[in-house]
């Protein structure tokens, strides 16, 4: 080979060597932000509140309470400022006893239902106002024998709130804040919050 030949030889060899450094440091750059991308994403997406681990998959969080799962679309991070008033009942109040639910709001409904389900020994719609049993064709319940969960939008001089009356507990929020007042709802009887 002559000397020609192999100082051609000598910068291609260079040159190629050249452009995979090049690339090297380019993937390494790119392999980086993303791992640290990634790594913000989880750092948003998991945390611990009272001894609870909470995971956030698309859009519920998902956590672990006294070995059942639940989900839920707010975590208790953002249902502290929801003001709960005296709520005596607890989750085991509706174990393996028949939940009834008052209110058709679908969000907020399946809420609860989805979490309360293996709870509670069946979950059905009701009403406690006679006049709207006849029409709905629902059962009248009331709140000194029944778990009742009743969901409603507030009348306009009241304020947004969840409080309890016998076994009843009323949610009044806003159509649009029903589902973080059902949360923070949860939260309280699960002794989360």
């Amino acid at each position: 080979m002559t000397r020609e030949e192999q100082a051609k030889k000598t910068k291609r060899n260079q040159l190629i060597i050249g452009i995979l450094l090049i690339l090297l440091m380019a993937m390494s750059t790119v392999g980086y932000a993303l791992s640290t991308r990634e790594n913000k994403d989880n750092v948003n997406n998991k945390f611990r509140y009272n001894g609870i681990d909470f995971i956030k998959n698309s859009e519920y969080w998902y956590f672990n309470s006294n070995g059942q799962e639940f989900a839920t679309r707010y975590n208790p991070k953002e249902t502290e400022n929801i003001s709960v008033g005296f709520l005596y009942l607890k989750l085991n109040d509706y174990l393996n006893e028949p939940l009834y639910f008052v209110g058709n709001f679908p969000d907020a409904n399946y809420e609860l239902k989805r979490n309360l389900y293996p709870f509670a020994s069946r979950i059905q719609d009701a009403c406690i106002n006679s006049i709207n049993c006849s029409i709905e064709n629902l059962p009248l319940k009331n709140c000194s024998s029944d778990n009742l969960i009743i969901i409603k939008e507030p009348v306009k001089s009241d304020k947004e709130r969840i409080n309890q009356e016998g076994k009843c507990i009323f949610i009044s929020a806003n159509l649009e804040n029903q589902t973080i007042y059902t949360d923070a709802f949860l939260f309280k009887i699960l002794g989360i919050n």
